[in-house]
């Protein structure tokens, strides 16, 4: 079993999840590579109970059929990222979020019973998550959310919609082009044909809102796809990408892209991805194992790959208190009067991620997408708000004098070093000095004595971490 590190179990743990504390970093670490990753990727086995008892007391979806104000888009959001802040299970909720980009559905047009649709559609995500791809792929082609998305509602004998076909292929399972080979993966008639195939699929339009198959909007019809002809269903189709060399390789560098580190056009890199595209090939298409492999890989954890991706807002939001052993209190509908916080979500949303609504079917533009002035302010404001609440008896986030004061040692040398540590850990060059000249530069601008007492843990320290969450190091994950 190779072993890993303190830097590389941190490393794990903000790719397969927001980052966490030294103590889930540590025992990561004692697991071994294989180890750890089996720990975090097995979530199944690791005990939620204290997000679940969380979520009851502060999420009132007792009747969401009714559209009652309590069952909205915004009270979604505050509930994915609960869990996200929450959660002992964090690979559940990142590969949940990896599959929401992928499948990129918007609320905004999928408004089906107050939010009802997304709610499930993100519930199924999780739930198939690292399942067989050809199984996620046909649940999320009848999902209500999917079929009122892409307007498959409206694709129907003798007038087939485009719309599902072509994003099936160019965005969910192959691209336009291989991303190995270079060759076009289908022509238009392929489009068009595929429409025929997915034509009379529906919903019933009361709860539980199952899947159906309007049998006289259905053309059954031989079509021609690929160059093999056939009286194909959607079904059918769905078998056929998923076995497609190119629908291996274009998952294997969506993954790579989102987990490991921005693919290039180079021999090296095309000869990567053809070996973990084999892989999900020859374990049957299976999610799980595609992932524990790129996990474990020396790629994962080469140089290239450490700070290589910038920062997520959610990933921003919800690693700085996860980092800091900080807290995320949500507040509750199910209160009289119901107290909630949307800081989290808010500031998400201000810094360009605002989930549940991706700007169109292809999702985010990651890494540099994210950088921009407006949304590098929002990441500051947030450092701001979040490290100087000192408000603990509200809804919010806020890391408490005492948190703080655990992390903080006798000299500014130390501090400094143990906070950077905590926050990545990070290498700042230059700023390093900067930083512990912070803590010895008083109110006047002179130079004062670094005493660790609570005033100056209160003051000093909070605008201390501020910076580091500031840092341009603390914006790459």
């Amino acid at each position: 079993m190779a072993s890993l590190s303190y830097e590389e179990a941190a490393h794990l743990l903000r790719r397969a999840g927001f980052g966490g504390t030294p103590e889930e970093i540590s025992d990561l670490s004692s697991r071994g590579r294989e180890g750890a990753v089996d720990f975090l990727i097995d979530f199944g086995q690791i005990d939620n109970s204290a997000m679940d008892s969380l979520l009851t007391a502060s999420f009132d979806f007792s009747n969401p059929l009714a559209n009652d104000a309590k069952f909205n888009q915004n009270e979604i959001r505050r509930w994915w990222l609960t869990r996200m802040a929450t959660t002992k299970r964090q690979f559940e909720e990142k590969i949940t979020l990896f599959w929401h980009n992928h499948f990129a559905t918007s609320i905004n047009k999928v408004s089906g019973n107050n939010g009802l649709f997304m709610f499930n559609q993100n519930k199924l995500l999780r739930d198939n998550a690292l399942a067989k791809f050809d199984d996620l792929l046909l649940k999320v082609a009848q999902d209500p959310a999917m079929l009122i998305w892409l307007d498959g509602l409206t694709n129907v004998l003798g007038k087939p919609n485009e719309n599902f076909g072509r994003e099936l292929q160019e965005l969910f399972t192959m691209g336009i082009n291989d991303v190995v080979t270079g060759q076009q993966n289908y022509t238009e008639d392929d489009v068009k044909q595929i429409a025929r195939a997915f034509t009379g699929w529906d919903y019933q339009r009361t709860s539980p809102f199952t899947f159906r198959i309007n049998a006289n909007q259905h053309d059954n019809g031989t079509k021609t796809i690929y160059g093999q002809p056939g009286n194909f269903s959607g079904q059918d189709v769905i078998t056929m990408i998923s076995a497609r060399p190119a629908t291996a390789r274009y998952l294997t560098w969506k993954l790579f892209n989102f987990f490991v580190y921005p693919v290039t056009g180079s021999d090296a890199d095309k000869s990567t991805i053809e070996h973990f595209a084999k892989l999900y090939l020859n374990n049957d298409h299976s999610i799980k194992e595609l992932v524990r492999a790129i996990f474990t890989s020396d790629e994962f954890f080469s140089d290239r790959a450490f700070f290589s991706l910038v920062k997520q807002p959610v990933e921003f939001v919800v690693g700085a208190v996860r980092m800091l052993g900080g807290t995320y209190n949500p507040g509750s509908t199910v209160s009289t009067p119901p107290r909630t916080s949307t800081e989290l979500q808010t500031s998400s949303r201000n810094m360009g991620q605002d989930l549940l609504n991706p700007p169109d079917v292809s999702g985010w533009d990651f890494n540099l997408g994210w950088v921009n002035t407006a949304s590098m302010l929002e990441r500051f404001n947030f450092a701001n708000r979040y490290i100087n609440n000192r408000i603990t008896n509200a809804p919010g986030v806020f890391v408490t004098n005492d948190q703080l004061k655990s992390i903080t040692r006798g000299s500014s040398k130390k501090t400094v070093k143990r906070f950077l540590s905590r926050l990545g850990p990070l290498s700042v060059g230059d700023a390093l000095l900067t930083l512990r000249t912070y803590l010895e530069t008083g109110d006047n601008g002179q130079p004062v004595t670094y005493v660790n007492d609570d005033a100056t843990v209160d003051k000093k320290i909070r605008g201390l971490v501020h910076q580091i969450l500031s840092l341009p190091e603390f914006q790459l994950n």
